[in-house]
Protein backbone atom coordinates (compact mmCIF):
# COMPACT_ATOMS: atom_id res chain seq x y z
CA UNK A 1 0.00 0.00 0.00
CA UNK A 2 2.97 2.26 0.51
CA UNK A 3 3.13 2.27 -3.25
CA UNK A 4 0.52 4.19 -3.24
CA UNK A 5 2.03 7.66 -2.01
CA UNK A 6 5.29 6.67 -3.66
CA UNK A 7 6.70 4.77 -0.72
CA UNK A 8 8.37 1.39 -2.04
CA UNK A 9 6.82 -1.64 -0.37
CA UNK A 10 5.38 -4.41 -2.47
CA UNK A 11 4.15 -6.67 -0.39
CA UNK A 12 1.17 -4.32 0.96
CA UNK A 13 0.09 -4.04 -3.15
CA UNK A 14 -1.51 -7.68 -2.85
CA UNK A 15 -3.03 -7.17 0.40
CA UNK A 16 -5.17 -4.35 -1.70
CA UNK A 17 -5.82 -6.63 -4.37
CA UNK A 18 -7.22 -9.40 -2.62
CA UNK A 19 -9.66 -7.14 -0.69
CA UNK A 20 -10.87 -4.98 -3.86
CA UNK A 21 -11.40 -8.68 -5.80
CA UNK A 22 -13.32 -9.84 -2.09
CA UNK A 23 -15.79 -6.47 -2.49
CA UNK A 24 -16.41 -6.68 -5.61
CA UNK A 25 -17.55 -10.49 -5.27
CA UNK A 26 -19.76 -8.83 -2.24
CA UNK A 27 -21.31 -6.57 -4.26
CA UNK A 28 -21.65 -8.65 -7.18
CA UNK A 29 -23.41 -11.29 -4.81
CA UNK A 30 -25.45 -8.85 -3.03
CA UNK A 31 -26.89 -6.98 -6.54
CA UNK A 32 -26.77 -9.64 -8.63
CA UNK A 33 -29.13 -11.67 -6.84
CA UNK A 34 -31.97 -9.31 -7.51
CA UNK A 35 -30.90 -8.12 -10.78
CA UNK A 36 -32.42 -9.72 -14.04
CA UNK A 37 -29.20 -11.00 -15.88
CA UNK A 38 -29.39 -9.04 -18.81
CA UNK A 39 -27.01 -8.54 -22.19
CA UNK A 40 -27.00 -4.84 -22.04
CA UNK A 41 -26.29 -5.29 -17.72
CA UNK A 42 -23.69 -7.66 -18.67
CA UNK A 43 -21.76 -5.70 -21.49
CA UNK A 44 -22.42 -2.19 -18.86
CA UNK A 45 -20.44 -4.36 -16.12
CA UNK A 46 -17.52 -4.94 -18.17
CA UNK A 47 -17.30 -1.36 -19.07
CA UNK A 48 -17.26 -0.37 -15.57
CA UNK A 49 -15.34 -3.17 -14.84
CA UNK A 50 -12.71 -2.09 -17.26
CA UNK A 51 -12.88 1.53 -15.76
CA UNK A 52 -12.33 0.45 -11.91
CA UNK A 53 -9.19 -1.43 -13.64
CA UNK A 54 -7.65 1.44 -15.38
CA UNK A 55 -8.32 3.96 -12.09
CA UNK A 56 -6.63 1.26 -9.91
CA UNK A 57 -3.39 1.18 -12.27
CA UNK A 58 -3.07 5.13 -12.00
CA UNK A 59 -3.80 5.17 -8.19
CA UNK A 60 -0.36 3.74 -7.97
CA UNK A 61 1.47 6.48 -9.18
CA UNK A 62 -0.42 9.23 -7.58
CA UNK A 63 -3.67 9.09 -5.78
CA UNK A 64 -4.60 12.38 -7.55
CA UNK A 65 -5.29 10.63 -11.15
CA UNK A 66 -7.79 8.92 -9.08
CA UNK A 67 -9.65 12.09 -8.56
CA UNK A 68 -9.12 13.25 -12.12
CA UNK A 69 -11.18 10.36 -13.64
CA UNK A 70 -13.31 10.85 -10.86
CA UNK A 71 -14.11 14.56 -11.46
CA UNK A 72 -13.96 14.04 -15.59
CA UNK A 73 -16.13 10.63 -15.16
CA UNK A 74 -18.76 12.80 -13.55
CA UNK A 75 -18.21 15.39 -16.17
CA UNK A 76 -18.85 12.98 -19.64
CA UNK A 77 -20.49 9.89 -18.31
CA UNK A 78 -22.84 10.95 -15.68
CA UNK A 79 -25.72 9.42 -17.49
CA UNK A 80 -24.03 7.07 -19.64
CA UNK A 81 -23.28 2.78 -18.59
CA UNK A 82 -25.56 3.03 -15.71
CA UNK A 83 -26.69 -0.41 -14.33
CA UNK A 84 -30.33 -0.08 -12.37
CA UNK A 85 -30.76 -1.51 -9.22
CA UNK A 86 -33.58 -2.67 -8.04
CA UNK A 87 -35.09 -1.30 -4.59
CA UNK A 88 -33.61 2.36 -3.13
CA UNK A 89 -30.06 1.52 -3.84
CA UNK A 90 -28.92 4.44 -6.13
CA UNK A 91 -27.93 2.94 -9.37
CA UNK A 92 -24.67 1.81 -10.58
CA UNK A 93 -22.48 4.22 -12.61
CA UNK A 94 -18.78 5.26 -13.61
CA UNK A 95 -18.67 7.85 -11.38
CA UNK A 96 -20.07 6.54 -8.43
CA UNK A 97 -17.58 3.30 -8.55
CA UNK A 98 -14.88 5.35 -9.27
CA UNK A 99 -15.49 7.29 -6.16
CA UNK A 100 -16.17 4.03 -4.21
CA UNK A 101 -12.79 2.61 -5.16
CA UNK A 102 -11.14 5.91 -4.04
CA UNK A 103 -12.65 6.02 -1.04
CA UNK A 104 -11.80 2.67 0.10
CA UNK A 105 -8.09 2.69 -1.03
CA UNK A 106 -7.90 5.61 0.96
CA UNK A 107 -9.41 4.43 3.95
CA UNK A 108 -7.23 0.97 3.39
CA UNK A 109 -4.23 3.24 3.32
CA UNK A 110 -4.97 4.70 6.72
CA UNK A 111 -6.08 1.53 8.53
CA UNK A 112 -2.58 -0.18 6.98
CA UNK A 113 -0.12 2.54 8.01
CA UNK A 114 0.76 3.88 4.56
CA UNK A 115 -1.09 7.34 5.24
CA UNK A 116 -1.60 9.77 7.89
CA UNK A 117 -4.40 11.81 8.81
CA UNK A 118 -4.50 15.49 9.58
CA UNK A 119 -6.36 15.63 12.79
CA UNK A 120 -10.43 16.30 12.39
CA UNK A 121 -11.70 20.09 12.25
CA UNK A 122 -14.68 21.31 13.71
CA UNK A 123 -16.58 21.62 10.13
CA UNK A 124 -15.57 17.78 9.80
CA UNK A 125 -17.77 17.23 12.65
CA UNK A 126 -20.67 19.57 12.30
CA UNK A 127 -20.72 17.55 8.60
CA UNK A 128 -21.13 14.18 10.71
CA UNK A 129 -24.05 16.00 11.92
CA UNK A 130 -25.71 17.02 8.75
CA UNK A 131 -25.05 13.46 6.91
CA UNK A 132 -26.74 11.92 10.31
CA UNK A 133 -29.91 14.43 10.52
CA UNK A 134 -30.08 13.70 6.90
CA UNK A 135 -30.61 9.81 7.66
CA UNK A 136 -32.86 10.42 11.03
CA UNK A 137 -35.14 12.61 8.33
CA UNK A 138 -35.33 10.26 5.32
CA UNK A 139 -35.83 7.21 7.72
CA UNK A 140 -38.71 8.88 10.34
CA UNK A 141 -40.51 11.50 8.79
CA UNK A 142 -39.37 11.76 5.10
CA UNK A 143 -38.78 9.50 1.59
CA UNK A 144 -35.83 7.50 1.80
CA UNK A 145 -33.38 9.21 -1.51
CA UNK A 146 -29.97 7.26 -1.01
CA UNK A 147 -28.63 9.41 -4.42
CA UNK A 148 -29.76 12.69 -2.93
CA UNK A 149 -27.70 12.27 0.89
CA UNK A 150 -24.53 10.79 -1.42
CA UNK A 151 -24.58 13.69 -3.97
CA UNK A 152 -25.66 16.59 -2.01
CA UNK A 153 -23.85 15.66 1.74
CA UNK A 154 -22.30 12.81 1.79
CA UNK A 155 -19.73 12.41 -1.01
CA UNK A 156 -19.13 16.38 -1.14
CA UNK A 157 -18.15 15.57 2.22
CA UNK A 158 -15.87 12.48 1.89
CA UNK A 159 -13.76 14.82 -1.26
CA UNK A 160 -13.16 17.26 1.65
CA UNK A 161 -11.39 15.03 3.88
CA UNK A 162 -9.84 13.16 0.97
CA UNK A 163 -8.35 16.69 -0.83
CA UNK A 164 -7.55 17.92 2.62
CA UNK A 165 -5.43 14.67 3.24
CA UNK A 166 -3.99 13.53 -0.21
CA UNK A 167 -3.46 16.98 -2.39
CA UNK A 168 -0.66 18.29 -0.24
CA UNK A 169 2.01 19.70 -2.81
CA UNK A 170 2.02 21.80 -5.47
CA UNK A 171 2.69 19.05 -8.44
CA UNK A 172 -0.73 17.53 -7.04
CA UNK A 173 -2.33 21.00 -7.30
CA UNK A 174 -0.63 21.38 -10.87
CA UNK A 175 -2.01 18.59 -12.06
CA UNK A 176 -5.44 18.93 -11.09
CA UNK A 177 -5.36 22.38 -12.78
CA UNK A 178 -3.31 21.67 -15.78
CA UNK A 179 -4.87 18.43 -16.36
CA UNK A 180 -8.69 18.89 -15.95
CA UNK A 181 -9.17 22.59 -15.11
CA UNK A 182 -7.80 24.20 -17.87
CA UNK A 183 -9.08 22.01 -20.78
CA UNK A 184 -13.22 22.23 -19.42
CA UNK A 185 -12.27 26.24 -19.06
CA UNK A 186 -12.18 26.08 -22.79
CA UNK A 187 -14.61 22.76 -23.55
CA UNK A 188 -17.20 24.72 -21.35
CA UNK A 189 -17.73 27.24 -23.62
CA UNK A 190 -17.42 25.83 -26.67
CA UNK A 191 -19.73 23.31 -25.85
CA UNK A 192 -22.26 26.01 -24.99
CA UNK A 193 -21.90 27.50 -27.95
CA UNK A 194 -22.59 24.35 -30.17
CA UNK A 195 -26.03 23.48 -28.20
CA UNK A 196 -27.14 27.31 -28.49
CA UNK A 197 -26.91 27.30 -32.34
CA UNK A 198 -27.94 23.95 -32.31
CA UNK A 199 -24.32 23.07 -33.98
CA UNK A 200 -25.94 19.44 -33.12
CA UNK A 201 -23.23 17.61 -34.53
CA UNK A 202 -20.39 18.83 -32.16
CA UNK A 203 -22.22 18.54 -28.66
CA UNK A 204 -20.86 16.43 -26.46
CA UNK A 205 -21.98 14.29 -24.45
CA UNK A 206 -24.85 13.10 -27.11
CA UNK A 207 -27.75 13.07 -24.53
CA UNK A 208 -27.84 17.20 -23.93
CA UNK A 209 -29.55 16.85 -27.06
CA UNK A 210 -32.46 14.45 -26.10
CA UNK A 211 -32.19 14.95 -22.93
CA UNK A 212 -34.32 12.37 -20.06
CA UNK A 213 -34.04 12.35 -16.42
CA UNK A 214 -35.94 9.33 -14.87
CA UNK A 215 -38.37 9.17 -17.72
CA UNK A 216 -38.99 12.29 -17.78
CA UNK A 217 -37.61 14.73 -21.06
CA UNK A 218 -35.94 17.57 -19.70
CA UNK A 219 -36.33 21.44 -21.50
CA UNK A 220 -35.43 24.64 -20.61
CA UNK A 221 -36.69 26.64 -23.57
CA UNK A 222 -34.27 28.97 -25.07
CA UNK A 223 -31.95 28.25 -22.37
CA UNK A 224 -28.07 26.01 -22.75
CA UNK A 225 -28.68 22.91 -20.04
CA UNK A 226 -24.97 21.62 -20.62
CA UNK A 227 -23.80 18.33 -19.38
CA UNK A 228 -25.51 18.31 -16.28
CA UNK A 229 -29.09 18.93 -18.20
CA UNK A 230 -29.47 22.33 -15.43
CA UNK A 231 -28.83 25.55 -16.75
CA UNK A 232 -27.62 26.84 -12.98
CA UNK A 233 -25.91 23.67 -12.45
CA UNK A 234 -23.51 24.21 -15.53
CA UNK A 235 -23.44 27.80 -15.39
CA UNK A 236 -21.96 27.12 -12.05
CA UNK A 237 -19.36 24.88 -12.67
CA UNK A 238 -17.88 27.22 -15.63
CA UNK A 239 -17.55 29.76 -13.65
CA UNK A 240 -15.89 27.95 -11.15
CA UNK A 241 -13.74 26.10 -13.42
CA UNK A 242 -13.04 29.67 -15.27
CA UNK A 243 -12.18 31.06 -12.34
CA UNK A 244 -9.24 28.30 -11.43
CA UNK A 245 -8.01 28.03 -14.81
CA UNK A 246 -7.67 32.24 -14.76
CA UNK A 247 -5.68 30.81 -11.49
CA UNK A 248 -3.57 28.58 -13.29
CA UNK A 249 -2.69 30.01 -16.51
CA UNK A 250 -2.03 33.69 -14.67
CA UNK A 251 1.15 31.70 -13.52
CA UNK A 252 2.34 30.89 -17.08
CA UNK A 253 4.72 33.06 -19.42
CA UNK A 254 4.63 32.65 -22.77
CA UNK A 255 2.34 32.84 -25.82
CA UNK A 256 0.16 29.89 -25.29
CA UNK A 257 -1.24 30.75 -22.01
CA UNK A 258 -2.24 34.52 -23.26
CA UNK A 259 -3.74 33.09 -25.85
CA UNK A 260 -6.08 31.17 -23.78
CA UNK A 261 -6.61 33.42 -21.32
CA UNK A 262 -8.12 35.99 -24.00
CA UNK A 263 -9.70 32.80 -25.54
CA UNK A 264 -11.95 32.03 -22.16
CA UNK A 265 -11.99 35.47 -21.40
CA UNK A 266 -14.18 36.26 -24.71
CA UNK A 267 -16.21 33.13 -24.72
CA UNK A 268 -16.64 31.91 -21.23
CA UNK A 269 -18.94 35.14 -20.55
CA UNK A 270 -21.02 34.22 -23.38
CA UNK A 271 -21.37 30.67 -22.69
CA UNK A 272 -22.73 32.35 -18.92
CA UNK A 273 -25.17 34.98 -20.81
CA UNK A 274 -26.53 31.57 -22.90
CA UNK A 275 -27.64 30.37 -19.47
CA UNK A 276 -30.27 32.94 -19.17
CA UNK A 277 -30.30 32.35 -15.30
CA UNK A 278 -30.47 35.50 -13.14
CA UNK A 279 -28.62 33.44 -10.51
CA UNK A 280 -25.82 32.61 -12.72
CA UNK A 281 -25.44 36.20 -13.58
CA UNK A 282 -24.90 36.78 -10.05
CA UNK A 283 -22.31 34.30 -8.89
CA UNK A 284 -20.27 35.69 -11.91
CA UNK A 285 -20.44 39.41 -10.84
CA UNK A 286 -19.64 38.30 -7.22
CA UNK A 287 -16.63 36.07 -8.32
CA UNK A 288 -15.62 38.49 -10.02
CA UNK A 289 -15.48 40.92 -7.78
CA UNK A 290 -13.53 39.02 -4.87
CA UNK A 291 -11.08 38.34 -7.98
CA UNK A 292 -11.03 42.28 -8.48
CA UNK A 293 -10.92 42.96 -4.79
CA UNK A 294 -8.56 40.64 -3.11
CA UNK A 295 -6.08 38.60 -5.56
CA UNK A 296 -3.06 40.39 -6.91
CA UNK A 297 -2.61 38.35 -10.10
CA UNK A 298 -5.97 37.74 -11.23
CA UNK A 299 -7.42 41.69 -10.08
CA UNK A 300 -6.71 42.73 -14.16
CA UNK A 301 -8.47 39.62 -15.40
CA UNK A 302 -11.37 40.65 -12.38
CA UNK A 303 -11.92 44.55 -13.90
CA UNK A 304 -12.21 43.20 -16.98
CA UNK A 305 -14.99 40.79 -16.06
CA UNK A 306 -16.60 43.76 -14.02
CA UNK A 307 -15.99 46.31 -17.39
CA UNK A 308 -17.76 43.66 -19.98
CA UNK A 309 -20.17 43.62 -17.21
CA UNK A 310 -20.96 46.83 -17.33
CA UNK A 311 -21.32 47.76 -20.88
CA UNK A 312 -22.55 45.19 -21.76
CA UNK A 313 -25.58 46.05 -19.26
CA UNK A 314 -25.48 49.45 -20.46
CA UNK A 315 -25.89 48.62 -24.33
CA UNK A 316 -28.38 46.05 -23.31
CA UNK A 317 -30.16 47.83 -20.90
CA UNK A 318 -34.27 48.19 -22.62
CA UNK A 319 -33.54 44.12 -23.17
CA UNK A 320 -32.41 43.44 -19.41
CA UNK A 321 -34.89 45.42 -18.23
CA UNK A 322 -37.82 43.17 -20.49
CA UNK A 323 -39.19 39.52 -19.24
CA UNK A 324 -38.15 38.25 -22.75
CA UNK A 325 -35.22 35.53 -20.95
CA UNK A 326 -34.11 34.96 -25.07
CA UNK A 327 -32.34 37.73 -25.14
CA UNK A 328 -31.31 38.52 -21.28
CA UNK A 329 -34.28 39.97 -19.67
CA UNK A 330 -34.52 40.23 -15.87
CA UNK A 331 -37.67 41.33 -15.15
CA UNK A 332 -39.72 37.92 -15.03
CA UNK A 333 -41.88 38.77 -12.24
CA UNK A 334 -43.81 35.43 -12.48
CA UNK A 335 -40.82 33.17 -11.17
CA UNK A 336 -39.69 35.59 -8.40
CA UNK A 337 -43.30 35.53 -7.10
CA UNK A 338 -43.33 31.86 -7.49
CA UNK A 339 -39.78 32.01 -5.08
CA UNK A 340 -41.39 34.50 -2.78
CA UNK A 341 -44.60 32.17 -1.79
CA UNK A 342 -42.33 29.10 -1.61
CA UNK A 343 -40.59 31.17 1.18
CA UNK A 344 -43.64 32.17 3.11
CA UNK A 345 -44.91 28.77 2.84
CA UNK A 346 -41.15 27.17 3.92
CA UNK A 347 -41.63 29.62 7.54
CA UNK A 348 -44.77 29.04 8.25
CA UNK A 349 -43.96 25.23 7.38
CA UNK A 350 -40.90 25.57 9.66
CA UNK A 351 -42.85 27.03 12.89
CA UNK A 352 -44.98 24.25 12.40
CA UNK A 353 -42.37 21.54 12.46
CA UNK A 354 -39.18 23.82 13.94
CA UNK A 355 -37.35 20.76 15.23
CA UNK A 356 -37.33 17.69 13.30
CA UNK A 357 -38.61 19.52 10.27
CA UNK A 358 -41.84 17.71 7.62
CA UNK A 359 -39.30 15.50 6.48
CA UNK A 360 -36.88 14.35 3.84
CA UNK A 361 -37.67 15.05 0.35
CA UNK A 362 -41.76 15.75 1.26
CA UNK A 363 -41.51 20.17 0.56
CA UNK A 364 -43.19 19.80 -2.52
CA UNK A 365 -46.35 17.22 -0.57
CA UNK A 366 -46.36 19.08 2.52
CA UNK A 367 -46.24 22.59 1.34
CA UNK A 368 -49.43 22.39 -1.12
CA UNK A 369 -52.16 23.94 1.97
CA UNK A 370 -49.30 25.80 2.78
CA UNK A 371 -49.58 27.94 -0.46
CA UNK A 372 -53.08 27.99 -0.54
CA UNK A 373 -53.10 30.12 2.71
CA UNK A 374 -50.86 32.33 0.89
CA UNK A 375 -52.62 35.70 -0.79
CA UNK A 376 -50.34 38.16 -1.85
CA UNK A 377 -46.64 38.80 -1.74
CA UNK A 378 -44.80 42.17 -2.08
CA UNK A 379 -45.08 42.04 -6.36
CA UNK A 380 -49.15 41.77 -5.80
CA UNK A 381 -51.52 39.24 -5.38
CA UNK A 382 -51.04 35.61 -6.31
CA UNK A 383 -52.91 33.87 -9.05
CA UNK A 384 -54.36 30.18 -8.34
CA UNK A 385 -51.55 28.06 -10.24
CA UNK A 386 -48.56 30.37 -8.61
CA UNK A 387 -46.85 28.32 -6.19
CA UNK A 388 -48.33 24.55 -6.61
CA UNK A 389 -46.09 21.24 -7.77
CA UNK A 390 -42.76 23.60 -7.34
CA UNK A 391 -39.98 22.27 -5.17
CA UNK A 392 -38.11 24.78 -3.25
CA UNK A 393 -35.51 26.48 -4.82
CA UNK A 394 -33.11 27.20 -1.92
CA UNK A 395 -31.07 25.04 -0.54
CA UNK A 396 -30.71 26.40 3.14
CA UNK A 397 -34.66 26.87 3.43
CA UNK A 398 -34.94 23.27 1.60
CA UNK A 399 -32.87 21.87 5.02
CA UNK A 400 -34.37 24.45 7.46
CA UNK A 401 -38.33 23.25 6.34
CA UNK A 402 -37.58 19.64 5.33
CA UNK A 403 -34.92 18.58 8.62
CA UNK A 404 -35.55 20.86 10.47
CA UNK A 405 -33.10 22.84 13.31
CA UNK A 406 -32.02 18.89 13.62
CA UNK A 407 -29.59 19.54 10.36
CA UNK A 408 -30.26 23.60 9.62
CA UNK A 409 -27.78 24.19 12.70
CA UNK A 410 -25.02 21.60 11.65
CA UNK A 411 -25.70 22.49 8.12
CA UNK A 412 -24.73 26.36 9.09
CA UNK A 413 -21.82 25.84 10.98
CA UNK A 414 -19.93 23.58 7.95
CA UNK A 415 -19.60 26.80 6.63
CA UNK A 416 -19.16 28.81 9.54
CA UNK A 417 -16.07 26.54 10.71
CA UNK A 418 -15.32 26.79 6.98
CA UNK A 419 -14.90 29.93 6.54
CA UNK A 420 -13.08 30.47 9.47
CA UNK A 421 -10.16 28.90 8.30
CA UNK A 422 -10.90 29.75 4.42
CA UNK A 423 -10.35 33.90 5.08
CA UNK A 424 -7.20 33.93 7.40
CA UNK A 425 -5.58 31.24 5.01
CA UNK A 426 -4.83 34.31 2.45
CA UNK A 427 -2.32 35.64 4.81
CA UNK A 428 -0.53 32.24 5.63
CA UNK A 429 0.78 30.63 1.99
CA UNK A 430 2.02 27.45 2.03
CA UNK A 431 4.34 26.19 -0.49
CA UNK A 432 1.75 24.13 -2.12
CA UNK A 433 -0.58 27.10 -3.29
CA UNK A 434 0.14 31.03 -2.55
CA UNK A 435 -2.52 33.53 -1.62
CA UNK A 436 -4.31 33.66 -5.26
CA UNK A 437 -5.28 29.85 -5.10
CA UNK A 438 -7.26 31.13 -1.44
CA UNK A 439 -8.82 34.06 -3.17
CA UNK A 440 -9.84 31.50 -6.65
CA UNK A 441 -11.27 29.15 -3.81
CA UNK A 442 -13.46 31.72 -1.94
CA UNK A 443 -14.75 33.40 -5.21
CA UNK A 444 -16.13 29.57 -6.47
CA UNK A 445 -17.51 29.41 -3.05
CA UNK A 446 -19.21 32.40 -3.63
CA UNK A 447 -21.00 31.66 -6.57
CA UNK A 448 -21.43 28.15 -4.97
CA UNK A 449 -23.49 29.57 -2.63
CA UNK A 450 -25.02 32.50 -4.18
CA UNK A 451 -26.34 29.55 -6.67
CA UNK A 452 -27.62 27.39 -3.39
CA UNK A 453 -29.95 30.35 -2.77
CA UNK A 454 -32.12 29.90 -6.08
CA UNK A 455 -31.61 26.21 -6.27
CA UNK A 456 -31.11 22.53 -4.14
CA UNK A 457 -27.58 21.93 -4.75
CA UNK A 458 -28.39 18.22 -3.29
CA UNK A 459 -29.25 17.03 -7.65
CA UNK A 460 -25.97 17.69 -8.51
CA UNK A 461 -22.95 16.25 -7.44
CA UNK A 462 -20.62 18.30 -9.58
CA UNK A 463 -21.62 21.31 -8.48
CA UNK A 464 -21.41 20.37 -4.99
CA UNK A 465 -18.31 18.37 -4.41
CA UNK A 466 -16.19 20.94 -6.00
CA UNK A 467 -15.95 23.71 -3.61
CA UNK A 468 -15.62 21.12 -0.81
CA UNK A 469 -12.83 19.24 -2.55
CA UNK A 470 -10.81 23.21 -3.37
CA UNK A 471 -11.76 23.79 0.41
CA UNK A 472 -9.80 20.28 1.46
CA UNK A 473 -6.71 21.70 -0.22
CA UNK A 474 -6.90 25.06 1.25
CA UNK A 475 -7.58 23.95 4.77
CA UNK A 476 -5.19 20.77 4.56
CA UNK A 477 -2.45 23.08 3.85
CA UNK A 478 -2.84 25.58 6.69
CA UNK A 479 -3.07 21.93 9.31
CA UNK A 480 -0.12 20.57 7.38
CA UNK A 481 1.46 24.20 8.10
CA UNK A 482 0.90 24.61 11.79
CA UNK A 483 1.65 21.22 12.88
CA UNK A 484 5.12 20.25 10.10
CA UNK A 485 6.11 23.62 8.94
CA UNK A 486 7.24 23.24 5.51
CA UNK A 487 8.13 19.67 5.81
CA UNK A 488 4.73 18.48 5.36
CA UNK A 489 4.18 19.24 1.68
CA UNK A 490 7.35 17.32 0.77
Amino acid sequence: MRALVGIDEPRRLPVTFFVLIGLSVLIGIIAGSKLALQFQNVFYALVLSNVLIAAYLLLLKNMIYGILIYLYSLTYFNYYWRIVLPGLWPDLDIPRLVFVLLWLIFLMEIALGARGCLPRTKAEIAMVFVVLAVIISMTTKGRVQIRQLLNGYAIPYAIFVMAKNVIRRRSDIDKFIYLFVVPLSIYFPVNQMFEHYRLTQFVFPRYILSPNIAGQDIFWGQRTMGVFLQPVATGSVIVSIFILSLYGLSKLKGVIARIVIAFIMVLTPVAVFFTYTRSVYLGFFIGALILAFFSRRMRFYGIIILTMIFLGALANWNNIMSERREVGGLAVEETVQQRLILYQASFAMFRDHPFTGVGYQRFQEVAQPYVRQIRSTILGYREAWMGKNLNMHNHFLDVLTEIGLMGFIPLVLVYYFLFKRLIPARRRPTPAYDSDFVVAVWAVFAQFLCNGMFIETRFFEFMSVFPFLLAGIVVGGQQRLKLYGERGFE
